[in-house]
């Protein structure tokens, strides 16, 4: 790793705990890494718009790749952004209505929208305080504050510029199928496809992922690909572990996302392993 000049890092299940928020440890870490003049990176499914919500006010990197790779920004400047077509936002979410699939469309510099004629199905699938089955807290906890704190009712899908549509269901038998219906149509829907659980699935612009981003990102820098570090832990992770130099896993990661990198970490995201681990090949 003698080489590395630039890390990615993903937030959900590697940089966040359980809480949805990144603690004063990994911060301070990530600091005292950019201070030896590594280039930090967040590489993340989630909106640019909302990160902030999840980081200590002292928390700072050198770029920001949102919403599986099509936008990046570094500092106020846009470097890149890729938009879902209008048409097919139509389509899918029309589709997710047919089948009882949650959904939240991200328009760029907007608040996620759902169609007002959903909300009440919608608002009563997260009633309960606890997750059903085996979806996570996390992820429970992020619909329910996007329903109540963060969702514009809208009374039709504007005509505007998308990042993402996120879809979910408690169903896993429901939401597999539909993620696997959307891939098969990847090519005439014009869209990529991927997930951060097994419960979800997000739709992006076409061929655009956390890989094609932090390859925008490094010729925005001029860092060459064999330079890059990468850590992450889920399926949208997988682009970023094809593309990157060297490539690290989350304990918490499933076996089958583990055997895609070169190392996995001692820690898990909740015992603060992206923290542990930079500090030991870092610092």
């Amino acid at each position: 790793m003698d080489n590395i000049e630039a890390i990615f890092l993903d937030m959900d299940g590697t940089l966040l705990h359980k809480d949805n928020k990144v603690d004063l440890e990994t911060t301070k870490v990530i600091q005292q890494v950019r201070g030896r003049g590594y280039k930090v990176f967040l590489a993340t499914g989630r909106a640019h718009d909302e990160i902030r919500n999840l980081i200590p006010s002292t928390f700072e990197v050198d770029g920001i790749i949102s919403s599986n790779g099509t936008l990046g920004k570094v500092n106020d400047e846009t470097i890149f952004k890729h938009s879902l077509d209008f048409i097919t936002v139509d389509k899918i979410v029309a589709r997710a209505q047919e089948q009882n699939i949650y959904y939240e469309v991200f328009p760029f510099d907007q608040n996620r929208i759902i169609l007002e004629k959903d909300k009440e199905w919608t608002t009563e699938l997260f009633e309960n305080d606890t997750p059903p089955g085996d979806v996570s807290e996390s992820e429970w906890a992020s619909r329910r504050e996007s329903i109540s704190e963060k969702v514009d009712w809208v009374s039709r899908i504007p005509d505007t510029h998308f990042s993402k549509i996120y879809l979910f269901s408690p169903e896993y038998s429901k939401i597999a199928r539909f993620r696997e219906t959307l891939a098969n149509e990847q090519e005439d829907l014009r869209i990529s496809i991927s997930n951060s659980s097994r419960f979800n699935a997000e739709t992006m612009a076409y061929k655009k992922d956390k890989g094609t981003g932090i390859k925008e990102m490094i010729d925005h820098f001029n860092i060459p690909q064999a330079s890059t570090l990468v850590m992450g832990d889920s399926d949208n992770d997988r682009s970023m572990f094809a593309f990157g130099g060297y490539t690290i896993a989350m304990k918490n990661a499933r076996p089958e996302i583990q055997a895609l990198t070169d190392d996995v970490t001692t820690f898990t995201n909740e015992e603060n392993g992206v923290a542990k681990y930079l500090s030991e090949h870092f610092l």
